[in-house]
C-alpha cells in the first residue's frame, strides 16, 4: 500500500506540473544569404537561391517544427524583406500574431542575424547590438506573457544570435566573438535565463570559442551548457562518423555554386543554454532529449538530407530542408512554469541534492527513491566524457549515497541519477 500511495503522490505531482506549464519551441536556422543575391561570399542569385522558392520551404519546415521563437542567420539586412518575411511566411493561414524589431546593423554587413517570436506569449522588451566582426551579435531580451505579469513578476529569456567568420583559421576570431557576448551576459544577465545560439563555424569543441562558452575555468560565474553533452555529441564532430546524428551541415552532397557540398558531416549550428534552464533556477527548464537538427535521422553521413529514405522527417520536409540551406535547422523545447510557484525539486521523481555543492573530494547525494531498486550515479564533464560511474541497490524512501572524487580538476560537472525504474534526474556539481 505504501508503495501505491508514494507512485500516486508522483503522478499528481507530475500532472499539477503538466497543468502548470506552457512549453516554448525554439528554433535557429541558418537562412544560406535569404534575399541577397551575389553576396561575394557565393555565387548565390536569383536562378539558384530564389527568394520565392525559398519561402515555399521555409513555410514547409516552420509547419512541421511550429515554433514559437524563430532566429535565424544569413538574413538580407532590409527592412522590407523582414516585412516580407513575416506577411510571406509566418502571419499566413489566419495568423496575425508573429512579431519582430527592427534591424540593427552597426558592422555594416549584407546579411544579419533576426528574431521571430510569438506575440501572444512573449513580448519584446530589448534588443542590443554588440558590434563584433564580420557582423553584428544580437541580443534580445524578451519576456514572458503570462498570468502573474499584471502584478510584476516577470519571467525573462534572453536571446542571443551570433554568426561568426567561417573558414579554418579563424578560430582566434570566433572566440573572440564569443569573448565579447560572455562580457556582456556577466555585466547584464549574470542569473537569467539566456540562449546562445547560431552558425558558430566551429570545427569541434577543442575551437577555444567552445571551449570559452561551455567550461567554467574561462567564465566562473556564468556557464553555457551543451544539450547534447550528455547523449555524445560533443567532441571533434568535423567530418567525423560517430558524430553523424548530431550535424548540421551540409544538406546537399553535391554543389551548385551557392549551396555548399559534402553531405551532412559538420555541426555548425547551436543552441546552448545558461543552467539557469538546464536546472530550473528561474521557472524555465530544458525538456530533456528535445534537442535536435531538424532532418537529420543519423542516416545521411556525407550524404544529401534528401537522399533515399529519411526517418526523421517526412518526404516533402526533407526536400524543404534541401531546398531551402545548406545547413539543417536546430530546434529544442523549454518548460515554463507559469505560475511561478512550482520549484523544480518538487516534480523531479528523485528530488536529489548534493552537499557541499561546491564539494572538493567527496560530497554526498540526498535523494527520494520512489521505488526499490539499482541507482546509478553517473559524472560527466560539461563536454560529456564520463569521468566516473558507480551504483547501488536502494530501498524505498528518503536515501543517502556518498561519492569519492577521483583526481578531478576543479570546474563544473553534470552529476546524472539514474533509477533502475526509469526515473533521472541530473544535478549541477562544482568541485573546487
Amino acid at each position: 500500500m505504501k508503495r501505491k500511495i508514494h507512485l500516486l503522490i508522483i503522478i499528481l505531482w507530475t500532472t499539477l506540473f503538466v497543468q502548470a506549464q506552457d512549453t516554448l519551441t525554439v528554433m535557429q536556422y541558418n537562412l544560406l544569404y535569404y534575399g541577397n543575391y551575389n553576396s561575394g561570399y557565393a555565387d548565390c542569385f536569383e536562378t539558384n537561391n530564389n527568394t520565392q522558392r525559398k519561402d515555399e520551404c521555409i513555410r514547409t519546415i516552420v509547419n512541421y517544427v511550429k515554433p514559437d521563437i524563430f532566429t535565424v542567420c544569413e538574413f538580407g539586412a532590409t527592412q522590407q524583406l523582414q516585412n516580407d518575411f513575416l506577411r510571406h511566411n509566418l502571419n499566413i493561414n489566419g495568423a496575425d500574431y508573429w512579431q519582430s524589431d527592427n534591424i540593427i546593423n552597426s558592422a555594416g554587413s549584407n546579411i544579419i542575424n533576426h528574431i521571430f517570436f510569438d506575440s501572444r506569449k512573449m513580448g519584446l522588451k530589448k534588443h542590443v547590438a554588440l558590434r563584433t566582426q564580420p557582423r553584428d551579435t544580437d541580443v534580445y531580451e524578451l519576456y514572458l506573457k503570462t498570468p502573474s505579469l499584471a502584478a510584476g513578476d516577470t519571467i525573462k529569456l534572453v536571446c542571443i544570435v551570433a554568426h561568426p567568420k567561417a573558414g579554418m583559421g579563424f578560430e582566434s576570431d570566433r572566440r573572440a566573438l564569443m569573448q565579447k557576448a560572455m562580457d556582456y551576459v556577466n555585466a547584464s544577465y549574470p542569473t537569467d535565463n539566456v540562449l546562445i545560439m547560431g552558425d558558430f563555424n566551429m570545427y569541434g569543441a577543442s575551437e577555444p570559442g567552445y571551449r570559452l562558452l561551455t567550461q567554467t575555468y574561462s567564465n566562473p560565474s556564468i556557464c553555457f551548457m551543451d544539450p547534447l553533452a550528455l547523449v555524445g555529441g560533443v567532441g571533434e564532430w568535423n567530418n567525423n562518423a560517430s558524430f553523424t546524428p548530431f550535424h548540421t551541415q551540409s544538406t546537399r552532397s553535391y554543389s551548385d555554386e551557392c549551396f555548399s557540398s559534402g553531405g551532412l558531416d559538420d555541426r555548425f549550428d547551436f543552441i546552448l543554454m545558461a543552467d539557469e534552464i538546464a536546472f530550473s533556477y528561474n521557472h524555465m527548464r530544458y525538456v530533456q532529449g528535445s534537442y535536435h537538427a531538424v532532418g537529420n535521422d543519423g542516416n545521411h553521413f556525407n550524404q544529401s538530407v534528401n537522399q533515399g529514405y529519411n526517418s526523421a522527417v517526412p518526404a516533402e520536409v526533407a526536400e524543404a530542408l534541401f531546398n531551402s540551406s545548406d545547413h539543417l535547422p536546430v530546434t529544442m523545447k523549454i518548460a515554463v512554469d507559469v505560475h511561478l510557484g512550482v520549484e523544480d525539486h518538487e516534480i523531479q521523481s528523485l528530488y536529489a541534492t548534493v552537499a557541499p555543492n561546491p564539494a572538493s573530494d567527496r560530497a554526498v547525494v540526498a535523494f527520494f527513491n520512489p521505488l526499490q531498486g539499482q541507482v546509478q550515479f553517473e559524472l560527466y564533464s560539461l563536454q560529456g566524457q564520463l569521468m566516473q560511474r558507480e551504483a547501488a541497490a536502494f530501498d524505498e524512501g528518503s536515501q543517502q549515497y556518498e561519492l569519492s572524487f577521483h583526481d578531478l580538476t576543479k570546474g563544473f560537472y553534470l552529476l546524472r541519477i539514474k533509477h533502475s525504474g526509469g526515473w533521472e534526474q541530473t544535478v549541477k556539481l562544482i568541485v573546487q
